[in-house]
């Protein structure tokens, strides 16, 4: 039996046709349980500022798939399917991420596999010489998922201080006096934050995407098409760059009214459709090139006519051994998570920081409190930051840990090596060293070395992440270690572990370095009972 979508009339019975579909429903339904993780996922992201673009992105893909169809030749909507086997490749692919991210409880696994499973049906529905020509709408899903979350953080705080150091030189020739620090702009009287909130990532996904909308309805040739998608990302960051500006004018003349509530918020969207508008300006503009491929045909091809024939032949999907294949993969993928589920996980049990000791042998302690909008950015379930006082000269080492229940629904370390420069630390080395704290009972271990530098001040830093008894230097192991242990032991909390000392005249970094180690080698015992193991 042909599996293929034709505009002919079916040469099956009205029950094969019937039991077709009723495959089509059994594989979908079976989606939901595996890709589980992925759906919780999207839709707590697509309510975020950053993120609510996602639902634009399905229908945009939607938009340029049923145009693709529609467009096919009709010689090769009725030759032979060819290869399915990258199809089922990318399926069970995608059925294993899905699986995988389910059960440890990581979303964005789940979510990605989103994409291989789509990909993978649409190359079994159509066959590899047709399904391949929806490449492009099939990628662009990836632009509604949300980033992995420590992806996110490090793309976050580099747009964070590109906005504040452009918008710092845009003030400046505007005639304002300003100071930077960090991604703290000061005008004096008052202070704007260049928070996540304005990074900027709110402007640069919409407007890729935009710019691949317009790009898939140009009748232009490729190389255009392709410069307006590249154009997209320095549009987006430099109209935020002006939106930042903008509001510091705003704020000089007005207060600090103007940068909160609903001004800065229909600033933005004056911002974002602004955008777009300077989008189809750019494609204005690359037409005034001369070149032999010239303008082919109005702006932007609006045509929807006979897409809705496209979708109705979907309807029309007969039952082939390639789809009951692709039913119980996914319903053995479905069973399997609805079975290991239920698995009870380990129990955590710890000491709340607020018991750690404020006297740790002969180095007594200062216990600290963060800032409020400090904390909230970290979202860390609990956080020890006390500052201890070396027995022999008084000067002070930080001891600071944040500690996660769950790294995977929202909440992820925020790393130094990109919060430090968003606070206005220069950071002048930065490196991994072994650390031997074998009598501490934490054997020897990599943790990650920095010199930091603001102004006069110099510090020493030292930290690493503390995951389920090991201690890991890179951000994307700390990942996958979230992934395995959630899969293996049901748990995916996690910690990190900084301590930090001035670097004085009277030893430099030699005795910074000794005044860290010395109170690491009294701390750490301590920790298991505050980071469980």
């Amino acid at each position: 039996m042909s599996a293929h979508l034709t505009n002919a009339p079916p040469r099956a019975g009205l029950g094969s046709q019937q039991f077709g579909l009723g495959l089509a429903l059994l594989v979908a339904a079976s989606a939901v349980p595996v890709f589980g993780a992925g759906i919780v996922e999207l839709a707590e992201a697509w309510v975020q500022p950053q993120y609510t673009h996602g639902p634009v992105v399905v229908l945009i893909a939607l938009w340029i798939g049923l145009r693709a169809l529609r467009d096919e030749p009709e010689a090769l909507r009725r030759q032979p399917t060819g290869a399915i086997w990258p199809g089922m490749v990318l399926v069970l692919a995608g059925l294993v991420a899905g699986v995988l991210g389910t059960l440890a409880h990581v979303g964005d696994v789940a979510a990605y596999g989103i994409i291989l499973w789509i990909g993978g049906v649409v190359l079994l529905t159509l066959g590899w010489r047709r399904g391949r020509r929806l490449w492009l709408p099939v990628a662009l899903l990836v632009l509604m998922l949300p980033l992995p979350q420590f992806l996110y953080l490090k793309l976050t705080t580099f747009l964070q201080m590109l906005a504040s150091d452009l918008a710092t030189g845009m003030i400046r020739a505007g005639g304002l006096a300003v100071y930077q620090d960090g991604n703290i702009i000061d005008l004096g009287v008052y202070r704007l934050q260049v928070a996540e909130a304005c990074a900027g990532l709110q402007f640069l996904f919409p407007v890729v995407s935009f710019a691949v909308l317009f790009a898939a309805m140009s009748p232009d040739p490729v190389w255009r098409r392709v410069a307006l998608v590249l154009f997209a990302v320095p549009l987006a960051v430099g109209m935020n760059v002006l939106r930042i500006a903008v509001t510091a004018f705003l704020v000089d003349l007005r207060g600090i009214e103007a940068a909160e509530g609903f001004l800065h918020a229909f600033e933005g969207w004056i911002i974002l459709l602004a955008s777009i508008g300077m989008l189809l300006l750019f494609m204005l503009a690359l037409r005034l090139v001369p070149m032999r491929d010239g303008p082919r045909g109005p702006l932007l091809d609006l045509d929807l006519s006979g897409t809705g024939a496209v979708l109705a032949r979907a309807g029309r999907i007969r039952s082939a051994p390639r789809f009951v294949a692709l039913a119980g993969a996914g319903v053995v993928a479905a069973a399997l998570v609805l079975g290991l589920s239920n698995r009870t996980p380990e129990p955590l049990a710890r000491n709340t920081f607020l018991r750690f000791p404020e006297q740790i042998g002969d180095w007594p302690g200062v216990r600290g409190t963060l800032d409020p909008a400090v904390a909230a950015v970290l979202k860390a379930d609990d956080y020890l930051n006390t500052t201890y006082y070396s027995p022999e000269d008084a000067i002070p080492v930080q001891l600071f840990a944040t500690f996660y229940s769950d790294q995977t629904r929202g909440s992820a370390i925020h790393m130094p090596d990109i919060c430090l420069p968003a606070n206005g630390w220069e950071v002048t080395e930065f490196g991994t060293r072994e650390l031997d704290m074998t009598g501490a009972g934490f054997g020897r271990f990599d943790a990650i070395r920095a010199v930091v530098t603001k102004g006069t001040d110099h510090q020493l830093v030292y930290y690493w992440f503390e995951q389920r008894g090991t201690r890991m230097v890179n951000d994307f192991a700390v990942k996958l270690g979230v992934l395995a242990d959630g899969l293996r032991r049901g748990r995916d909390d996690g910690a990190l572990v900084r301590f930090v000392t001035p670097i004085g005249d009277r030893g430099g970094i030699p005795a910074a370095e000794e005044r860290i180690r010395a109170l690491m080698r009294q701390s750490l015992p301590l920790l298991p009972d505050y980071i469980p193991h």
